[in-house]
């Protein structure tokens, strides 16, 4: 109970600085209200969606100089991240508190791959192809079908604007980390393009701690990464638009195993490649109607390796081919609808267990309207997944479908104030490992879930915050049961309150959350594993002559290690960043960041270690 109590004197200043960081919020200059698309598939302003949305720009990914997409959205609200070692190694999303196999990641609004497991295969997304990121969170089901019932992420990726020009960064920093990054891209007449390509690599640390288990090497883990990318429009005439998008990305990534018959000079390390093509026709058919056809293929390949060997049963990959077609229509003005279809096809293999196919098609119709001051939203949605495997000449074939919908209502009590509330439905299907892997179980029912949320927007030219109370129950969630084994194991919910917020104060910009919420298996009676009961994070900086400078703190509290009673738990934490940037001249921009300032030892999975005290430089091109 002790050190309960000193984990939580360690969070309350955190939050502190920024209740009054909140209070101090009075309109200034910032934009703070873009057009996000994922709310509702349609451009609204931000201050007009109904569900809870955040939004990183390229101005906060160059200031942020973070090393992934974990490391950027850290401290978002909704969003906590589980890592098995440095930037690079294996890890887990959780939105809302739900399971990281219940997160959706877009690119340019198309479903990204997932493996066999059911996991996301784009955790570790290149961020200089970023131009924003848009983060919704709870159940959009009825929006974007099978999983995303703690939410979406929804990265956009950069399109070329104004004339063409070269951008880039070079990057260097603790643990011999280091990087460069250069691109091309622009409009030429009726042609944009971004064209860009880049590496990374560090030496990294022991990914595992030692001193806790004798079978760890104590060596560096490091980390290399390598990725292009390429991204066409043309616009054939005044309603005729085409493009074509291409990424390839290649990782070497050094962990730690530490379990049974592993010694401690044995070297482990694992290699992803993943590679997508793809290519949309846009048409405007009347002044009301919008149509766009995409089609995705992408590949994905997961290779672990021991002592420079491959092993058997150490193979995995996944081919996806997607389609999805999407309209808006506008029936009035102040109504809008948008629907069509999501297709997928995908395999999965693993060298030594499972086969499987998985095809899945959803349609969907949603509507947005205002009249007065009411704002409405709704939508619903059909999926129908089949699973297939084939394994010693025996199909086992499992079919599933679900209807969901989601129910929105705004309403405007004056120009800066406005309430809002959703209700809404989702599901998550089996995952091939959880049918047919090691512990699977062909018998398991999808998980489906129910989640209400009711909130208040202040909005007032340059200053925005949302407060919202929520609540989320899942049924027949699938997890281990007491041998091991997959099973529908029963009620897992959540509830509670977030807090987001974004301004200008007296020169100051101020980004700040707080979330407090009570994630729970009802069933197991147990806090499920690496979800805090609170958390949030303030950034704030301040032009200072020719210098921005500022600090970041994130804070959250303590967490279950496992989805089990009993567990152990890793302790909280609040880790503090210092950063400053000078334009050089106005093509260049020089950048330190000071991060973990601390040097505050924290862990994000038990026995694992997580990056120490250490100085960050960048050289930045970008030419306006």
């Amino acid at each position: 109970m002790k050190n309960r109590s000193l984990r939580a004197q360690r969070f309350v200043p955190a939050l502190s600085c920024l209740s009054l960081a909140v209070v101090s919020v009075h309109a200034q200059t910032i934009e703070v209200n873009p057009m996000v698309v994922t709310a509702s598939r349609m451009e609204q302003p931000l201050s007009d969606v109904l569900s809870s949305v955040s939004v990183i720009t390229r101005a906060d990914i160059d200031k942020s100089q973070a090393a992934t997409l974990a490391d950027l959205l850290q401290g978002e609200a909704g969003f906590e991240f589980g890592r098995t070692g440095g930037p690079g190694t294996t890890t887990s999303f959780f939105l809302r508190g739900q399971e990281s196999k219940s997160v959706v990641v877009l690119v340019d609004g198309v479903r990204s791959q997932i493996d066999g497991n059911g996991s996301l295969t784009i955790t570790d997304v290149p961020l200089a192809q970023i131009e924003r990121v848009e983060v919704l969170r709870g159940n959009a089901g009825a929006l974007y079908g099978e999983s995303a019932i703690g939410g979406v992420i929804n990265v956009i990726t950069r399109s070329g604007k104004g004339e063409p020009r070269a951008y880039g960064s070079a990057k260097a920093g603790r643990y011999n980390s280091a990087g460069v990054d250069v691109g091309y891209g622009g409009q030429t007449n009726d042609t944009s393009f971004d064209l860009n390509a880049g590496y990374s690599d560090a030496a990294g640390f022991s990914a595992m701690d030692p001193s806790k288990n004798s079978r760890v090497n104590p060596d560096r883990d490091g980390y290399r990464n390598r990725f292009a990318g390429a991204k066409i429009n043309q616009k054939i005439d005044g309603t005729l638009k085409v493009g074509f998008r291409a990424n390839t990305k290649e990782s070497l990534v050094g962990y730690d195993n530490g379990s049974a018959p592993d010694v401690n000079t044995d070297i482990h390390q694992f290699k992803i490649k993943t590679d997508v093509l793809g290519a949309y026709v846009q048409k405007t058919v009347t002044d009301q109607w919008l149509t766009k056809l995409d089609l995705t293929t992408a590949n994905y390949s997961y290779e672990t390796i021991k002592n420079g060997v491959t092993p058997t049963s150490g193979y995995y990959d996944g081919h996806q081919d997607g389609l999805r077609w999407s309209n808006e229509y506008e029936l009035v003005p102040m109504a809008h609808l948008n629907f069509g279809v999501d297709a997928s096809k995908e395999k999965f293999s693993q060298s030594s267990s499972y086969d499987m196919t998985r095809n899945l098609t959803g349609s969907f119709v949603g509507l947005t309207a205002k009249i007065d001051q009411w704002s409405i939203q709704g939508n619903l949605r059909r999926d129908e997944l089949s699973m297939d495997r084939v394994a010693s000449s025996v199909n086992n074939n499992k079919l599933y479908s679900s209807n969901n919908y989601l129910l929105g209502v705004g309403y405007q009590l004056s120009d800066r104030w406005r309430l809002t509330s959703t209700a809404s439905t989702g599901f998550r299907a089996p995952s091939a490992a959880e049918l047919y892997g090691w512990g699977g179980n062909p018998d398991l029912k999808p998980e489906t879930h129910r989640s209400q949320e009711v909130g208040v927007v202040y909005s007032h030219a340059n200053a925005l915050m949302r407060l919202v109370y929520f609540q989320s129950r899942t049924h027949d969630a699938i997890s281990y049961d007491s041998n091991w084994i997959n099973a529908n194991v029963g009620e897992v919910r959540n509830k509670g309150y977030e807090l987001t917020a974004r301004s200008q104060f007296m020169g100051n910009t101020i980004k700040g959350t707080v979330v407090l919420q009570d994630p729970w298996n009802v069933t197991g009676n147990y806090l499920p594993g690496r979800r805090a009961k609170q958390y949030g994070s303030i950034d704030v900086s301040r032009w200072i002559e020719a210098y921005e400078v500022g600090t970041k703190v994130v804070a959250s509290g303590e967490r279950a290690d496992f989805n089990m009673s009993q567990s152990p738990m890793l302790s909280g934490y609040t880790t503090v960043a210092l950063y400053a940037s000078r334009k050089i001249d106005t093509d260049w921009t020089g950048r330190v960041r000071l991060e973990n300032a601390f040097n505050q030892q924290y862990e994000l999975a038990g026995g694992y270690k997580t990056p120490g005290r250490g100085i960050y430089l960048t050289l930045q091109y970008s030419p306006k």
